[in-house]
């Protein structure tokens, strides 16, 4: 009867243990599997699971910034938000990536990044003084709003707080103020600053005339006291172009008129004068396309979620380029991908 009773406490004791294994594994599981799923990053279609489609902000020769969706190492599915800033240090291997694009990183040489830490939507950032080293209150301000665009890529960020050294800094070298959690506003802006009206419209620039890009730019825009910012208004705002002097670009031809937006079932449909379809070259009516589908997007993403754009001209869809009346455009989920 012992030996029953000592096999029996055994055999009891072992399922306690398996059972404990268990629920201690399938809890660790449920957890990780939570944390990677808060970070809501887009995989990468590569076969190497370390890497993450991430957007970046780098600089143009002119000072613009570029948002590009680069594809980055992402070492054991953590620390993505530093990965993003380690990958916008100007040294030679992030030079040596984005070179054929004419972009350079927008951190200065040397700067190390302290500490980082997410709580409640805001990053807080501690860099090293080498942060500090730049020219003038133009690359400061390019600096700054380029971290907190890169960071606010990511949706469980919404602010970011810049500290160096450790400290918190009330302004920095050329009196930007840095003393609150900053959000994402006026991104590339060329306006006078007298309007309160502002709307964000992509244009495109290039470095070397071979290869160009989308910019998001935020410029102003002229609307009655009485009167809302329409979607009309915005592309007509798109179609005007940038100033002169921006070193910027659009494709659209400045004859055309737009006629009406539409939107239904996540579907845009944009109608124009009949001298949209005098353009029939595949690569100029895929650029048009593109440039009007990101403002569109940036225009509509607090209400709507975009998803495709057709183009009509008087008042029926047509064939524009490569995009076949009966399928619309995808919007596209990057301005820039490389």
């Amino acid at each position: 009867m012992r030996r029953k009773g000592a096999l029996a406490l055994i055999l009891t004791i072992c399922l306690l243990f398996s059972v404990a294994v268990w629920k201690g594994a399938y809890i660790i599981k449920e957890f990780l599997s939570h944390e990677k799923s808060a970070s809501n990053i887009i995989e990468s279609s590569e076969e190497d699971s370390n890497l993450r489609n991430t957007v970046l902000y780098y600089k143009d020769d002119k000072g613009y910034l570029v948002p590009v969706m680069r594809k980055i190492p992402w070492p054991e599915g953590r620390g993505i938000a530093r990965a993003a800033l380690r990958a916008l240090i100007d040294n030679p291997a992030n030079r040596s990536d984005i070179e054929s694009l004419g972009l350079t990183p927008i951190l200065p040489a040397n700067t190390e990044i302290r500490g980082i830490s997410i709580h409640d939507g805001i990053c807080k950032v501690d860099f090293t003084r080498d942060f500090l080293n730049y020219n003038d209150a133009k690359e400061e301000a390019c600096i700054v709003k380029g971290i907190v665009y890169t960071l606010t890529e990511f949706p469980t960020i919404s602010k970011v707080k810049i500290m160096i050294d450790g400290k918190e800094v009330n302004s920095l070298t050329y009196g930007l103020k840095i003393d609150k959690p900053l959000a994402r506003k006026d991104i590339n802006y060329i306006g006078s600053g007298r309007n309160k009206n502002k709307v964000i419209v992509y244009y495109q620039g290039t470095v070397n005339g071979l290869e160009s890009y989308f910019i998001p730019v935020t410029k102003e825009i002229d609307v009655a006291d009485n009167e809302s910012v329409t979607a009309i208004r915005v592309l007509e705002s798109l179609i005007e172009g940038p100033p002169e002097d921006s070193g910027l670009f659009t494709v659209i031809p400045k004859n055309i008129q737009v006629r009406n937006v539409d939107v239904v079932d996540g579907v845009a449909y944009v109608d124009f004068s009949k001298e949209i379809k005098d353009i029939k070259d595949s690569k100029l009516a895929s650029d048009i396309v593109k440039t009007i589908a990101l403002t569109l997007k940036e225009y509509y993403k607090k209400d709507v979620a975009l998803e495709k754009v057709s183009i009509l001209a008087e008042g029926e869809e047509i064939n524009f380029g490569d995009i076949s009346k009966e399928e619309p455009a995808s919007i596209p989920t990057f301005a820039n991908e490389y």
